[in-house]
């Protein structure tokens, strides 16, 4: 997955949540089943950092997640204060956001509210925030708002250097072997590769098979390759000849 490919599917997780309410006490569905995460039970607390985690958590897995906010795995912070510094320690806190980054509010006087960027365009940052009056709400703020304390970028990074290649994206090289042109006469390591090329191939080279001496039976095995491989049947065995035969 690339980082791209990332973004887009924070993006789509956190717009399919938009309209979703919480229960009585701050109940909600991020925070369900969450003990893994944080270490104890985030059920009925204030829930923007939640949400924010969940889709991180849903979208990535718990090892991913944690990486990518910064956070460490089993001790993710509920608390967006606590969040907001793992991305500073991190080297990763910008004033200008870019799409799947996580906004930081300013809410009676300090950091105490979060949300997903959606989209980024005409002067405007488009959010969506857990716990946004009871719900998950799609926002829209200027770009200079004071209300915006700053932007957490996640180690999109991370997911580059975790993924492996699958079939389609497998590099491959290719490699030009050259190997010396044997003629009638000659003996060695190279005939014997020559002449073991030919046996796999049902290409007798006489009684004595691979012995490394080009003689009469293997000259008569290789004439007989090359008109079958619509080769000009020199008895020589040059790079087409090679080419076919490895």
């Amino acid at each position: 997955m690339t980082a791209q490919e990332a973004k887009q599917r924070l993006v789509d997780w956190a717009l399919a949540q938009v309209g979703r309410r919480e229960g009585a006490g701050n109940r909600n569905p991020y925070a369900q089943d969450r003990r893994e995460a944080y270490g104890w039970d985030v059920q009925g607390q204030p829930w923007c950092d939640v949400f924010v985690d969940a889709g991180f958590i849903e979208c990535f897995g718990l090892e991913l997640a944690s990486a990518l906010t910064y956070q460490p795995q089993g001790g993710f912070s509920a608390l967006c204060s606590a969040s907001a510094q793992f991305y500073k320690d991190g080297g990763a806190w910008y004033a200008s956001p870019q799409v799947g980054d996580q906004v930081f509010f300013n809410v009676s006087g300090g950091i105490n509210h979060t949300g997903i960027v959606a989209a980024v365009s005409d002067g405007l940052v488009t959010t969506v925030e857990g716990n946004s009056s009871d719900m998950v709400r799609r926002n829209v703020y200027s770009l200079g708002s004071a209300y915006i304390a700053g932007y957490g970028r996640p180690n999109w990074a991370v997911l580059e250097e975790s993924r492996a290649p699958d079939a389609a994206e497998e590099k491959h090289c290719t490699v030009t072997l050259t190997l010396p042109v044997v003629e009638y006469g000659a003996a060695g390591d190279y005939v014997r590769l020559m002449q073991q090329r030919l046996i796999a191939r049902d290409y007798s080279c006489g009684r004595w098979g691979a012995d490394g001496e080009y003689g009469p039976d293997t000259k008569k095995a290789l004439v007989r390759f090359q008109r079958d491989r619509d080769l000009p049947p020199d008895a020589v065995c040059g790079q087409r000849s090679w080419q076919a035969l490895i």
